[in-house]
């Protein structure tokens, strides 16, 4: 039997028990109303290979996850997908919320109580969202007009679970750490969900559809996976590296 600890949800909308890893909260078997926990140790020792691995991955990813002291706060920001990079400047002032001004130069004016890290984070992170929305969402919507594929809405979101996702409605939600991803990885992203607005499910009808938009997508899946080590500390990791 695997050796490996784990924590019980129980979950009145689960059927069945299922495994829920991530890089802060470890392993959590999720299970029904009801379910016999003494076989729990039986499903973990048939996932045995897989678990070795995730636990590794995330093992990894940790050490990203510790509180960063205070003024922790980063000097330069570099968005990989629209090959930008931002210098920050920080200025004390006596307003009451904290802001970010886009400056020439591709530099960016973080005005307020700086002192507060939180809310300077906050701030930066609404920035983040414009400049996602700005291209992510156009993007999306570029390609889903090249390919003929149906997208009701384009959101975005900080996700830290994961890097997209879409809805039955065909609502595509886009993760703001996107933005620090390579290109060739976004451009896949962008079209596995996009390829959800046909089919809701990872089948083989679906998988064939996303062969068709993007050839190389088993190697770019492959690459998801480490791809969390793209975003900064001081913004927190995607801690399921999966779509």
């Amino acid at each position: 039997m695997i050796n490996i600890a784990y924590k019980v949800q129980v979950s009145p909308r689960a059927k069945h028990a299922r495994l829920k890893v991530s890089a802060k909260n470890g392993l959590t078997v999720v299970v029904p109303k009801g379910f016999d926990e003494a076989r729990i140790p039986g499903i973990l020792d048939k996932k045995r290979d897989w678990l070795r691995k995730v636990t590794q991955r995330f093992e990894e990813q940790r050490k990203f996850l510790s509180p960063e002291p205070p003024g922790q706060l980063p000097e330069r920001i570099s968005l990989r997908v629209i090959g930008e990079e931002w210098a920050i400047d920080y200025r004390t002032t006596a307003a009451e919320h904290v802001s970010g001004v886009e400056r020439p130069g591709h530099r960016l004016l973080v005005l307020g109580d700086i002192d507060s890290t939180n809310a300077v984070k906050a701030a930066l992170q609404r920035w983040l969202s414009r400049k996602a929305h700005e291209h992510l969402v156009t993007w999306t919507r570029r390609l889903a007009e090249k390919n003929q594929l149906d997208v009701k809405h384009v959101t975005v979101k900080s996700q830290r679970t994961r890097w997209a996702s879409c809805s039955a409605s065909r609502t595509i939600s886009l993760n703001v750490r996107l933005l620090f991803l390579p290109e060739p990885l976004v451009r896949y992203i962008l079209l596995h969900e996009l390829a959800h607005t046909q089919k809701m499910n990872h089948s083989k009808l679906f998988w064939a559809l996303v062969q068709s938009l993007e050839p190389d997508y088993q190697r770019l899946d492959a690459e998801l996976r480490t791809a969390w080590r793209f975003i900064p500390a001081w913004l927190g990791p995607v801690t399921d590296s999966g779509l």
